[in-house]
């Protein structure tokens, strides 16, 4: 199996959005907060190819013979000034995605080391990711690929 890691090309749409689905019913069954279905994932993509050409970000996929199996989306960003100057500019992976039949192949890890790849060329010494609590699976892979805990964000929802 061959993983071939690549810019998202106009073609790759509908399997990337496919993609997308998944991600976005894998989150809501994690938390309450999350929605889901056809228009939440082409929501996502089109804030991510937003994200990516406001930012310099770009949209990554994997393949594997033709066939889209993985998604990365990252976009460039700035921390405010209670960061160290050298570790303010970053990149910031809005999303990750594997399909579930190819999962624990390392198309995730090779989809990180492409955001490595792309933060090192832009001279980013940081990138960053959310992660949702429970999802059990992505913690594990994103510590294989040595990310740590930096912080934690809380929620309060007002009535």
């Amino acid at each position: 199996m061959h993983i071939t890691i690549r810019t998202m090309r106009e073609g790759d749409r509908e399997a990337v959005l496919q993609l997308l689905l998944e991600l976005t019913a894998h989150e809501a069954a994690l938390s309450d907060d999350r929605t889901t279905g056809l228009d939440t994932a082409a929501a996502c993509l089109a804030d991510d190819a937003e994200k990516a050409r406001e930012t310099g970000g770009a949209q990554i996929v994997a393949d594997i013979e033709g066939r889209v199996v993985g998604y990365l989306a990252l976009q460039l960003g700035r921390a405010g000034p209670y960061v160290h100057d050298h570790l303010r500019d970053h990149v910031h992976i809005e999303n990750i995605v594997v399909a579930s039949e190819h999962r624990k192949a390392g198309i995730g890890q090779a989809l990180l080391a492409e955001a490595e790849r792309f933060a090192r060329a832009a001279g980013r010494k940081v990138i960053l990711l959310g992660v949702l609590p429970r999802n059990d699976l992505a913690l594990s892979a994103y510590r294989r690929a040595g990310f740590a805990e930096l912080s934690i964000e809380m929620v309060k929802v007002l009535d």
